[in-house]
């Protein structure tokens, strides 16, 4: 390897290592920015993926976040006990049972989008105009590695 391509290759370690280091610690800290009763995240990530799907199957949810159908049934059963969810069966298998948010669910699912918004608009409101002139060029760098 040549010193050019060892030299770009310390390189791009580093800005891994940061790139990494600066979403975990944003992630969490997003997380962990909750409306007061707010669902955990499970239970949260079902609520928006309904919010924008409308309806799903027990299936479906589980493979949309990634867990065990038996996992996914104990996440359900608490939304439905909190009044955030409304099960019905399939139009073309009546088989088949299918999920909806309640008014409740949706008020929660804008409740905690809000509170996250506005809680990264304030941080965003702390940083220099060029700062933020920085996060709006580089937004889109990170939307296409995350979309790669």
């Amino acid at each position: 390897m040549r010193l050019t391509e060892e030299i770009e290759t310390e390189e791009i370690e580093d800005v891994g290592t940061g790139l990494r280091q600066a979403i975990t610690r944003l992630y969490s800290r997003f997380r962990s920015e909750r409306v007061e009763g707010e669902v955990p995240d499970a239970a949260l990530l079902v609520l928006l993926v309904l919010d924008k799907r409308e309806r799903m199957s027990l299936t479906d949810l589980a493979d949309a976040a990634k867990v065990t159908l038996g996992s996914m049934s104990q996440t359900i059963r608490r939304l439905e006990q909190l009044g955030f969810l409304a099960k019905s069966r399939g139009t073309e298998d009546r088989r088949k049972v299918m999920f909806t948010l309640t008014h409740e669910g949706r008020v929660a699912v804008m409740a905690s989008r809000r509170h996250r918004r506005d809680w990264l608009n304030a941080r965003l409101a702390e940083l220099t105009p060029a700062e933020r002139d920085d996060i709006a060029r580089i937004t889109p760098l990170l939307r296409r590695i995350a979309d790669s």
